[in-house]
């Protein structure tokens, strides 16, 4: 049985930001999309954008990838 990890919430936000991120990059939404689907993408969206960057030094979406 693998070892258990414990990850502090200001990481788990983090891996659970980064996989949103490469899941959007991944999944561009299709034309044919219920209303209904694509006005929660837009809620969740706006969610995002207001929510506080948990990566020091950096602004929320101005991330610099190396």
């Amino acid at each position: 049985m693998p070892r258990r990890i414990d990850i502090d919430h200001k990481h788990s936000r983090a891996i659970a930001k980064e996989i949103g991120e490469k899941l959007r990059a991944t999944l561009k939404p299709e034309p044919d999309q219920p209303e209904r689907f694509k006005a929660q993408i837009e809620r969740l969206r706006k969610l995002d954008e207001r929510s506080p960057s948990i990566v020091a030094g950096t602004e929320h979406g101005n991330k610099s990838r190396r």
